[in-house]
């Protein structure tokens, strides 16, 4: 049985695209491919960027540095990629209870 697909459209800026292309070739990836694992954890990530706006103060976001990066130089010797991707979901779905909790409580 065949997936279900949407396809989807949007007016980017050139930098925009050029960040996505960067992106998407340092991690081996096609544009799409980048694109599917963007949506597949959207709800995290949006969450991750909210906290950091109300942190900062500011519509305009400052991370310190490539996230990614500061994780693989602090993650513990022995952790595998397959840890890290278990430690992504073990944290959406807690991103997702917590969530769930909220609107629960109102």
């Amino acid at each position: 049985m065949a997936k279900r697909l949407a396809v989807l459209s949007a007016k980017l800026e050139p930098q925009y695209v050029d960040a996505l292309t960067k992106v998407a070739k340092a991690r081996g990836l096609s544009r799409s491919q980048l694109l599917r694992e963007f949506a597949a954890n959207a709800e995290s990530l949006y969450e991750f960027l909210e906290a950091e706006r109300r942190r900062q103060q500011s519509d305009k976001l400052v991370l310190d540095g490539n996230l990614s990066q500061w994780v693989l130089q602090n993650v513990p010797y022995g952790v595998t990629a397959e840890m890290l991707e278990f430690l992504g979901n073990v944290m959406k779905h807690a991103a997702e209870m917590k969530r769930d909790r909220e609107a629960e409580n109102g």
